[in-house]
């Protein structure tokens, strides 16, 4: 059988020979040495409590400091080789640690258990990255605000099963996105008070031998709360659920609008033109400008949902406390905070640059009919019909419209004449098939009449500014 070379820092009750298999299977290097600054910090705060209830002198403490200085500067160089024996970021820090400063280094892991040190690594992660998708998000609303405050009066078909169903104004649509995004930021400020709780302190499952400070650790790395029970410290993994689940329904509201800029800029839609530096070309057809990066973000959304279900499916049999199982929860952390980054960060960037076309919007409405409701509404309102009777005359008026090949508005009054004389006269018709007036005639609240767009404007306007003043605990990883 083939065994691993190299020091066993953890070998215990073992005799130190690892097959081969069981570091392959064991080690996590590859995807935890990401969190080296978490680790880190963490480290910092573990040294200066163990100072604080006297298992460390103020000479060990300060060659702990300055070792752990020098090795978060090898990794943040990519200096520092990475070792699969070692299996960890906590094992690679610790070892390198040793190797600068010597027997104190070895007394660094007193009182703790790599059970609690991953624990609260992730935990400072999804409290970092939790902010700064949080600051990505806040900028994609104020681009979408602005759109929709420049696209006010332009008139755009709203669709219902991908059917042209009524007239709104381009702010509306932008607007629903602005809304869906901000729901999403306090889907990332939740998952960053879950995160809040400290577990460090833990130890393995059952807390420790020694009268370890928490309340010292607490305050020390910013966290607001403390676990109230140790397994519970180590086995949970709600707060990167939470996290996931932030960043799946970001990608699936993503992907919605990605999904609506590729039909948009499409020949057959027509409606916007996306920067050229936001597309790519064919390799074979020059006449292509392909919507890659909105076609990425509709493809990363599976990727993201994958990832919440990959968790939620790890978890769902698992004892208390601490199984190794819960090593497979730093892929999806890491994979979905680095792809919803890559999404929002894509998605501003078309949003600012996106060009409309109002004049094909419109020529949507009228081959979609999309004032036939007005009509029948107007046929109600100022003839005084009763609506299935109005709905039945403009039924008949849209389908001699379609053989035709002619919009609505472009009916000729002998036509509207033949269907019922109430569709005569031009000035009434002319009224209830203009397109600005259908849509400011949807006045209630929410709707998406200008009155309203303006109202709304405004609170998406107060909602940015109220994110923009929002304070995340952000955990300041590398002052100290």
């Amino acid at each position: 059988m083939n065994q691993a070379s190299g020091p066993q820092l953890w070998a215990g009750r073992q005799s130190g020979e690892v097959a081969s298999i069981t570091v392959r299977m064991g080690e996590s290097i590859q995807l935890d040495r990401l969190l080296y600054r978490e680790d880190i910090r963490a480290s910092v705060a573990h040294a200066r409590m163990l100072r604080r209830i006297g298992l460390l002198d103020e000479r060990d403490l300060n060659a702990i400091e300055g070792g752990l200085r020098q090795v978060r500067d090898e990794l943040a160089a990519a200096a520092l080789p990475l070792r699969a024996e070692l299996e960890d970021i906590h094992t690679h820090v610790e070892t390198r640690l040793v190797e600068l400063i010597g027997e104190a280094g070895k007394r660094l892991h007193t009182a703790r258990s790599r059970n609690d040190q991953i624990a609260v690594d992730t935990h400072l992660f999804v409290r970092r990255r939790s902010a700064e998708l949080g600051d990505l998000l806040l900028e994609l609303l104020r681009a979408l605000q602005q759109q929709a405050r420049a696209q006010i009066d332009v008139i755009v078909p709203g669709y219902t099963h991908l059917q042209v169903a009524q007239a709104v104004r381009l702010a509306h649509p932008l607007l629903a996105h602005f809304w869906a995004f901000y729901r999403n930021h306090q889907r990332f400020q939740r998952a960053a008070w879950q995160a809040g709780f400290l577990p460090l302190g833990a130890g393995a499952l059952a807390g420790v031998n020694y009268d370890s400070d928490r309340e010292f650790l607490r305050g020390e790395l910013g966290f607001h709360s403390i676990y109230p029970n140790s397994m519970d410290a180590v086995a949970s993994r709600d707060h990167l659920l939470d996290f996931l689940y932030a960043c799946a329904a970001t990608a699936t509201h993503a992907s919605r609008i990605a999904e609506e800029l590729i039909l948009w800029s499409s020949v057959e839609f027509g409606f916007c033109t996306l920067p050229d530096a936001l597309t790519t070309g064919s390799s074979i057809m020059p006449q292509k400008k392909n919507p890659d990066l909105a076609e990425l973000i509709r493809g990363k959304s599976g990727r993201l949902q994958t990832n919440l279900q990959n968790l939620l499916t790890n978890l769902k049999a698992l004892p208390l406390s601490y199984n190794r199982d819960l090593q497979e929860d730093r892929h999806p952390m890491l994979d979905s905070a680095e792809q919803c980054e890559l999404c929002l960060l894509a998605l501003t960037a078309m949003i600012q640059g996106i060009r409309f076309h109002p004049d094909r919007m419109r020529e949507s409405l009228e081959r979609g009919f999309a004032t036939a409701t007005d009509i029948a509404d107007a046929l109600v309102a100022e003839k005084g019909l009763a609506f299935r009777d109005a709905h039945h005359l403009v039924g008949r008026l849209t389908a001699r419209a379609q053989q035709l090949q002619l919009g609505l508005s472009a009916m000729p009054p002998e036509e509207r004449a033949a269907i019922s004389p109430h569709l005569a006269a031009a000035d009434f018709y002319e009224r209830a098939c203009d397109l600005a007036a259908s849509a400011d005639k949807k006045r209630s609240y929410g709707g998406a009449a200008r009155s309203r767009i303006i109202e709304q404007l405004g609170e998406a306007e107060t909602a940015i500014r109220e994110l923009g003043a929002y304070r995340w605990a952000r955990p300041e990883l590398d002052q100290w």
